[in-house]
């Protein structure tokens, strides 16, 4: 099984099992947070999590990412993908973007009630969470201030 996790997107990835608590794929009303209903553990091959973890706060996104990582199987994969704040704050510094845009990649754009971001994280925070769980980081990369960091669970 294959999971795709995200919050407010308009496209389905064909596949995978589409999870987004704002679009509802095929009816599909999951909480984010807790996938047990949908997958149980070490019965998916492939997790990716697109943004989610800046829409929960911190200790919430930490309990997610642990619960996923439950799910993924022996030689299974997790891909995650989030703001990294250290680039935000970097661009921000290096006059790259303004206060303006500073506050919407921070805070968000609060176009909907669910369009706020709640908590931050770093490549190298995300790393380090995924290696005390025992995974393997086997892609890091940063694209302009996006984190994605892949995983495979030993």
């Amino acid at each position: 099984m294959k999971i795709r996790i995200t919050v407010g997107e308009k496209d389905k990835l064909n596949g995978y099992v589409n999870i987004d608590p704002i679009t509802k794929f095929d009816d599909l009303s999951v909480d984010v947070r807790d996938i047990s209903e949908v997958v149980s553990d070490s019965e998916c091959v492939e997790l990716i999590s697109e943004d989610v973890i800046d829409y929960l706060e911190k200790e919430q996104s930490i309990q997610a990412l642990s619960g996923w990582i439950k799910k993924i199987r022996h030689g299974g994969k997790i891909i995650v993908t989030s703001v990294d704040a250290y680039g935000v704050a970097k661009s921000f510094y290096r006059k790259e973007i303004d206060i303006a845009t500073f506050n919407k990649i921070i805070h968000g754009n609060f176009l909907s009630s669910w369009d706020v971001r709640l908590s931050h994280t770093t490549i190298e925070e995300l790393c380090e969470l995924f290696e005390s769980k025992g995974l393997k980081i086997t892609k890091k990369r940063i694209n302009g201030i996006k984190l994605i960091v892949e995983a495979e669970r030993s």
